[in-house]
């Protein structure tokens, strides 16, 4: 069986820098070579914009004539609907935000076409139960197989450093954004002795200024080199993650991965265990939810066994329910079915 991975051609794959999608893909393919599939990968990046994934999803069909496959497995909306319109069979992965955030009519366009890719692929899968519950619930029948499985994080490339955390450093990891949040974040800490790094590229000026705003104890640090990152994740103490609008983070993976507890709201919801591996805590209202990030943030501060009893239980959560090799397992059976329940798909 011959999988083909479908890029947006916006990001490289791997990415360079920014790009998490890229990043998931680059890693799947890895885990399902590992597998024994026969996988590869279709991209191309022109410069970097996110309107050059239309030109590249309208060069698909020609592309595809190049290729051998059974299985097209897409993973941005336009993509898939382009080979919705070519008649190809798919497999699609949502990554989008669009099916809970939408300010614009980028957005409402954006969610329209994820609405549309799922219904027309033959199996789709959610990254988390909460979002397979919302795309039965929005997408128009008939509805094709909607299956839940996450992506996985490399546990060996994340691993918590225990010797060097303080005890006193807060972590946050994503774009500088106002849907982040992260002036919720910072104002929690405020007067508490943590110190807040905030790692990931400034897109508002305006708004970082905000951040820094709330007070000396927090450092925007930018886009770091991922072996930065991942040094930032060994020591720090716990994660700050308030943004509301994700399907499922790969910081909150990478932070499980690390043992570090994670303090979220919705972007947490299905992934963090309360009491256990950190706190999903009610964030309709922004004061009540900067309070409760505070009481819980205290509440690890104050405790070196609380915070390592955490860790080690967020570290075995990733070892067990966020491994690749599981994940790369779950995907084979889904591509098998569907092409148990159709005609083999070939280039030409």
């Amino acid at each position: 069986m011959r999988v083909l991975l479908l890029g947006g051609g916006v990001h490289p794959i791997p990415p360079t820098g920014y790009g998490a999608v890229e990043r998931i893909i680059a890693d799947l393919a890895a885990a399902l070579a590992s597998a024994g599939v026969d996988v590869g990968i279709v991209n191309e990046v022109r410069h970097g914009r996110t309107r050059d994934e239309i030109p590249f999803a309208l060069s698909l069909p020609r592309r595809l004539r190049q290729e051998s496959f059974d299985v097209l497995h897409a993973n941005t909306p336009v993509v898939a609907n382009r080979l919705a319109l070519a008649q190809r069979p798919f497999v699609y992965t949502s990554h989008s935000r669009h099916w809970y955030y939408r300010t614009g009519l980028t957005h409402r366009w954006g969610y329209w076409l994820e609405r549309r890719a799922v219904r027309r692929s033959r199996t789709s899968i959610a990254l988390t139960e909460p979002l397979a519950q919302t795309m039965r619930t929005v997408v128009p029948e008939p509805l094709p197989p909607i299956e839940v499985v996450p992506f996985g994080v490399d546990a060996q490339a994340y691993q918590p450093s225990w010797s060097r955390r303080t005890g006193r450093r807060a972590l946050g990891v994503g774009v500088v954004a106002p849907f982040k949040r992260w002036q919720l974040a910072a104002r929690a800490l405020r007067g508490t002795g943590a110190e807040l790094a905030i790692a990931g590229p400034i897109v508002s000026p305006e708004y970082a200024d905000r951040i820094r705003g709330e007070g000396p104890h927090v450092r925007l640090l930018g886009e770091v080199p991922e072996e930065e990152l991942r040094a930032l994740f060994a020591e720090s103490d716990f994660l700050l993650h308030p943004s509301v609008v994700e399907v499922l983070s790969a910081t909150v993976l990478e932070a499980l991965a690390a043992g570090l507890p994670v303090l979220g709201g919705t972007g947490v919801e299905g992934v963090v265990e309360p009491g256990v591996t950190g706190w999903r805590l009610r964030d309709d209202d922004p004061g009540p939810f900067a309070d409760a990030l505070r009481e819980r943030a205290v509440e690890l501060l104050a405790s070196d066994e609380l915070r390592h009893r955490m860790g080690e239980a967020a570290r075995a959560e990733a070892l067990a329910r966020y491994n690749w090799a599981t994940i790369a397992a779950r995907h084979v059976e889904i591509y098998r079915a569907v092409v148990g329940g159709s005609s083999v798909s070939r280039g030409g």
